[in-house]
């Protein structure tokens, strides 16, 4: 066991990361051509549990943990992480992948909720661990506020999770009430957990080649004190109260205005394609920026009162947002990060594999707010689920073409 935690180095769970990140797709995949070619092998309801459960804790969660470590404990990508951290990592890829077998063969039951709450409890491990190693690291200010802001967010995300167990424990039928424990769950994952990680690693890189952006703080201060009521968003199908309406008002625009000022001063500030970073991966970080811009001026227009209920009614648009945060976002920014940091090394092909990925999300997007608006005009426009098929076929293809890239790099190390 030492000698595997003595070579097993942080490239090689980033790389098992991005392998993850294809079952992922794969899973993805799956659902879309179930809809043109139904199969009688296997449960689209457990194939899609499994798809989102896998995709939070065998991709996100397990790289946010590996690279946040990183930093923390001041590591290279050619380093070995210590041996707690390790065994933490490794459990935490046996609960995944006991998740993704247990959900796809039988769904919400004994075995599969047995490994997404040992995830949980797995993750305030990392929480007590993190907390402690942050304070004695070389981090910035800025950096440590956001690391161990998203580590708040990721313990309180567990409260939905639990609340829905308690609420099904008890035979508690109220839908409204299992459907707000969910997207609590869900908003404070990829709107605390993974942004605020994302943040933190963004505002490290920049500390680390000296580039102070204007309205840094404020950012931070603003989305840590709004994320929790910018929950509300997440329940506008119900009705709020007028005084809970203003204060989620309120939120989002605050969070808009210090985005945009923020962003202001990053692009006046960082030199695109000259010596801070490269232009291609200037364009990949600025693709990233304008989908974070994106999200922040949809939650504005979700704050119309005539939109909430086509706007939460239709699954399509409901599915493209999530996936603009998750792959446009969060999952775009954790491979940018990986070739900033040279754990992931820039050749033709991964450039290629990234430039592909892009496309698959942009074409995946458009055909869900595509199919989303002629939904809600009753009006059925034919080959979109063929559209959506061939969008996520691309998206499973850039990521082979990408793993396979990064391990033939590695080998020939």
């Amino acid at each position: 066991m030492d000698r595997f935690f003595s070579s097993v180095t942080i490239r090689h769970w980033s790389i098992l990361g991005i392998f993850n990140l294809v079952l992922v797709a794969v899973f993805g995949l799956l659902m879309r051509s179930a809809v043109i070619f139904p199969q009688t092998w296997f449960n689209q309801k457990y194939i899609m549990h499994a798809h989102s459960h896998f995709a939070f804790s065998g991709w996100i969660s397990h790289m946010l943990m590996v690279l946040m470590a990183m930093l923390v404990l001041n590591k290279k990508p050619s380093d070995c992480l210590s041996r707690k951290c390790q065994l933490l990592i490794v459990a935490n890829m046996l609960a995944s992948y006991g998740m993704l077998f247990c959900f796809s063969w039988q769904g919400y039951g004994r075995y599969s909720i047995i490994f997404s709450t040992l995830t949980i409890l797995l993750s305030y491990v990392f929480v007590g661990m993190m907390w402690q190693s942050i304070a004695k690291g070389s981090l910035s200010s800025l950096t440590r506020k956001w690391f161990r802001t998203a580590l708040v967010f990721l313990v309180l995300s567990s409260v939905g999770t639990f609340y829905l167990a308690y609420l099904q424990a008890t035979h508690n039928v109220d839908g409204n009430k299992q459907l707000s424990a969910v997207y609590f769950f869900l908003h404070f994952q990829y709107n605390g957990w993974f942004l605020f990680t994302c943040m933190g690693f963004w505002n490290h890189w920049l500390a680390s080649r000296q580039v102070e952006v204007a309205g840094g703080d404020v950012l931070y201060r603003v989305f840590a004190w709004t994320c929790a009521p910018a929950y509300l968003l997440s329940v506008l199908w119900m009705e709020l109260p007028a005084g809970l309406y203003v204060i989620l008002v309120l939120a989002v625009l605050a969070q808009n205005l210090s985005w945009f000022y923020w962003l202001k001063g990053l692009l006046w500030q960082i030199s695109w394609g000259k010596d801070k970073v490269s232009l291609w991966l200037g364009r990949v970080l600025l693709c990233i920026l304008s989908a974070v811009s994106l999200k922040l001026l949809l939650q504005v227009v979700a704050l119309i009162p005539a939109l909430h209920d086509l706007t939460y009614s239709f699954r399509p648009i409901v599915v493209g947002y999530l996936h603009l945060v998750l792959l446009g976002v969060i999952t775009l920014f954790i491979l940018a990060f990986l070739f900033l940091n040279d754990v992931v090394r820039e050749t033709q092909w991964t450039k290629w594999a990234i430039v592909l990925f892009i496309v698959g999300i942009v074409g995946n997007e458009l055909l869900l707010l595509v199919q989303g608006l002629s939904g809600m005009q009753g009006i059925y426009i034919p080959h979109l689920p063929m559209g959506l098929i061939l969008a996520a076929l691309l998206l499973f293809l850039s990521l082979v073409l990408l793993w396979i890239s990064v391990m033939w790099g590695q080998q020939k190390e």
